[in-house]
């Protein structure tokens, strides 16, 4: 994958099933993992990024823009693509495209032993804020 360069794109309606395909395998993954990323509808307007080698998609993320605000909803990169940049491409880019669009806070989720997207975030400089620890009864 490293002789072809990296891209990072706002989504289409081709990438639709691409799309779909990740938010499900990041879903079951989540599934080995404590706790729950279930919460309210998300508020504001949905962006969807696509990250890839050629013209490959091989990751995305879905993002929600609420005036100054955006909350990153999911970001996920095929296990083939892993630990080679492409989720670092991907969030550099979005936290780019959310400055020029006058956003000023971001945030995002990762669950309790994800270390990987706990990482990720905090290599871009996103750091938690607040622990939420719950129980069933």
């Amino acid at each position: 994958m490293s002789s072809t360069s990296a891209f990072v794109r706002l989504a289409t309606q081709s990438d639709a099933e691409a799309i779909n395909e990740h938010r499900s395998s990041a879903q079951i993954e989540a599934q080995q993992y404590r706790g729950s990323l279930t919460s309210s509808d998300p508020i504001g307007t949905e962006m969807l990024f696509v990250a890839g080698y050629g013209t490959t998609v091989m990751g995305s993320a879905c993002i929600f823009i609420n005036g100054t605000s955006a909350d990153l909803q999911h970001v996920f990169v095929t296990p083939e693509a892993r630990e080679v940049g492409l989720a670092d491409s991907l969030i550099t880019h979005i936290l780019s495209d959310m400055q020029k669009r006058g956003v000023s806070r971001i945030s995002g989720k990762a669950l309790p032993g994800d270390r990987a997207t706990k990482n990720l975030f905090e290599r871009h400089g996103l750091i938690a804020q607040t622990i939420i620890v719950g129980k069933s009864l």
